[in-house]
């Protein structure tokens, strides 16, 4: 009878947990914590490194590499995955499940002309994540101002490793 007395403090806790903004490195970690046990595998804190492909139409002509990776958390929000820097502000990538275990669709936003790339499959196995996407036109123009030139894309391709929490062993 305790048991069910405790159970929806329990419930109240998380819930609260939750609702509230997480801030540090620190505080998402005791959440991805408390939380361990009913995690989806692409829930916790990931390092994103990036690389650039441009292109002028289809010809490359520069690669820029970012290799200090970001740190990012994703945590389940309604039937969604948002993710977030470590400050707790979007980090505008937001995953959603397909019927595959293991697969997400994928979508980032753009702030600057308030639209998403296209959306495409990614695979998280083994604590590691890679996709492909092309900024979008407009938002190319926005970055690059009075220096934008006709046919220019630019390919973005990130590799996400998890960090925490580690995956449980078998």
């Amino acid at each position: 009878m305790k048991f069910l007395r405790i159970l929806p403090l329990f419930f109240l806790f998380s819930a609260s947990l939750q609702a509230q903004k997480l801030t540090s490195e620190e505080l998402f970690k005791e959440y991805f914590t408390s939380q361990s046990d009913s995690l989806d595998p692409i829930e916790g804190i990931w390092t994103v490194s990036t690389t650039q492909e441009f292109y002028n139409y289809d010809t490359l002509y520069d690669i820029q590499k970012f290799p200090k990776a970001a740190k990012v958390a994703v945590m389940k929000k309604e039937n969604k995955y948002e993710s977030f820097n470590l400050t707790g502000d979007s980090y505008d990538v937001q995953f959603s499940i397909t019927d595959v275990k293991g697969v997400y669709l994928y979508r980032n936003f753009f702030r600057e002309t308030n639209e998403y790339s296209k959306t495409s499959a990614v695979i998280s196995k083994a604590g590691e994540m890679e996709y492909t996407y092309e900024f979008p036109d407009d938002f190319l123009r926005v970055k690059f101002a009075d220096s934008y030139e006709e046919g220019t894309r630019v390919v973005n391709i990130l590799k996400w490793t998890k960090v925490f929490p580690e995956p449980k062993k078998k």
